[in-house]
């Protein structure tokens, strides 16, 4: 029959030689500490020691564990051949009556197990009695177990990863369509902007003819009234109506002279507070901005009509033509006023249109970036998610280094101070972290260029600023200036990080072109491994 083990395998240690401590009042015997240490230095690798106790002290067994492998098994036999070869096995103990002080040892079987001395006991209550093929029957079953439990997991996971690319390939459609969509309303926003900047270029023209035109009919008024003047002094008329009418004439005609001049004034600077507007907005929204210059140039044309008007009736209907004249500007008037309501609801339409493409844009990156998510090392990727705001740990570990420099005591005092600089630094860290959260903090001053425009900057002068450069170096605070920079630009609310898609090999902002095409590489690559 097939030999029983015990389970975890064990080797039993008798004639451990006891003496009778006075102080103690007890036997006391070879401590399971020095046995262990005796099994090392031959060579052998016990995990436990265990010397057995009863109401009188340490008995002569020590019971040795090996563990439940089979590294365990081939060393507790190694053990008992060992102690076989030095005639101190289990048949030598039973069968010698003088053993001296020498230790005998043997792996513990079925019969030390079923004893019913201390040792079949102690065998009893830590393990189990199995044959070395039953043992090996099963670890085949766990083994086979595990086998199965495995191939179940794959093909699992497997199904997921078909569902992950189904998701992915309807994202790709869905941006595909958003994107082509924004490339057919800039297209057509186009063509519209086209359309309203020939229009204006029209009416700019047409106002500068009406003007050149109306100027050389009022300078031949002025000669006319100039020359009837001249006659009347030569034939020394004493008409005193007729002089006074002259007179009113000719303070009427140099007073539309005047009201058309200023109306040219007004009209110039409107052009060039048009200019200027056009200027400012052509670096905030370039689309929109044209729409405005098509709407600007009509209230030009209707402000210029307007000032036509107004001469017209400072010179007062004297005579048939100037009533038709008069007659005339007021419809053109009216035609430029439809006009301009026009050119303002064809604006507030294409706003709309900005703001709902805009809006998919939006959730569409937002999308991305939840798709993408923030990668754990940046030095190798060149489109990922960056949390805007978010503190650098690495120039508060180099400042800690700086700080706390290594003296060279061993490698204990070194890994000791590599641990003390790792948590400085994280308390450092996590103390600005907090100060950059404190919305009562805002070390930002306003400038204008020499454009007239305003932005917020760092304040240099800021004491907690200029604390932590002192304290910490120029590193530590470039990096708080940027988490603040960032947060001020894209949540100064709520203080806290936002993800945003970035380029890391440029540094800057990420557009939702590269994103998706970067999306697009990394799925064609998992396919690629996957085949």
């Amino acid at each position: 029959a097939e030999d029983e083990f015990v389970w975890p395998w064990m080797v039993v240690l008798a004639n451990n030689v006891t003496n009778y401590d006075p102080n103690c009042r007890k036997y006391i015997g070879k401590s399971h500490k020095k046995i262990k240490e005796e099994l090392y230095a031959k060579g052998f690798q016990p995990l436990k020691v265990t010397a057995l106790w009863n109401i009188r002290g340490q008995t002569p067994f020590v019971i040795v564990a090996f563990g439940k492998e089979w590294d365990g098994f081939n060393n507790a036999l190694k053990l008992e051949r060992s102690f076989e070869a030095e005639q101190c096995g289990k048949r030598d103990y039973v069968g010698l009556r003088e053993r001296g002080d020498k230790l005998f040892g043997w792996m513990a079987r079925a019969d030390d197990y079923n004893s019913r001395d201390i040792v079949g006991k102690h065998l009893r209550e830590n393990g189990d009695l199995k044959t070395v093929s039953g043992k090996e029957a099963e670890d085949n079953r766990k083994a086979l177990k595990l086998v199965s439990g495995l191939a179940n997991t794959l093909k699992q996971k497997n199904m997921e990863l078909e569902q992950t690319a189904s998701k992915y390939a309807e994202a790709n459609v869905f941006l595909n369509r958003v994107m082509n969509q924004k490339e057919e309303m800039l297209e057509h926003f186009n063509k519209e902007i086209s359309k309203m900047r020939n229009a204006e270029r029209s009416y700019l023209e047409n106002m500068s003819k009406d003007h050149e035109k109306a100027m050389l009919e009022l300078e031949a008024r002025r000669k006319e009234l100039s020359s009837l003047e001249e006659n009347l002094q030569k034939r020394q008329a004493d008409n005193h109506n007729e002089r006074n009418k002259l007179y009113l004439e000719k303070k009427n005609n140099e007073m539309a002279i005047e009201e058309q001049q200023r109306a040219d004034d007004k009209m110039m600077r409107l052009a060039e507070e048009h200019q200027k507007e056009k200027d400012k907005l052509h670096k905030k929204i370039h689309d929109l901005e044209r729409g405005l210059d098509a709407k600007q140039a009509l209230e030009l044309e209707i402000e210029r009509l307007r000032g036509a008007f107004h001469v017209m009736n400072h010179i007062g209907e004297t005579d048939l033509e100037e009533k038709k004249k008069l007659e005339a500007i007021k419809m053109d008037l009216r035609e430029k006023e439809e006009q301009l309501e026009g050119v303002e609801d064809l604006q507030q339409t294409l706003v709309i249109q900005e703001r709902k493409t805009n809006d998919e844009l939006q959730d569409a990156r937002k999308k991305l970036i939840t798709w993408i998510g923030c990668p754990k090392n940046t030095s190798r990727v060149t489109i990922s998610v960056k949390r805007m705001g978010e503190l650098d740990i690495k120039p508060f570990m180099d400042a800690s280094k700086r700080k706390f420099p290594d003296e060279g005591n061993g490698k204990a005092a070194h890994r000791k101070l590599a641990d003390e600089r790792r948590v400085k630094a994280i308390q450092w860290c996590s103390q600005w972290d907090g100060y950059l959260r404190d919305p009562s903090w805002h070390p930002f001053k306003i400038v204008t260029d020499k454009e007239g425009n305003s932005k917020e900057i760092i304040d240099e002068t800021d004491e907690k600023l200029n604390s932590l450069r002192d304290e910490l170096g120029d590193e530590v605070h470039d990096a708080v200036a940027t988490a603040l920079k960032e947060l001020n630009e894209y949540n100064p609310s709520g203080r806290y990080p936002v993800p945003e898609l970035w380029n890391f090999k440029e540094g800057r902002k990420a557009s939702l072109k590269e994103g998706v095409e970067h999306l697009m590489r990394q799925w064609k690559l998992s396919k690629q491994k996957k085949a």
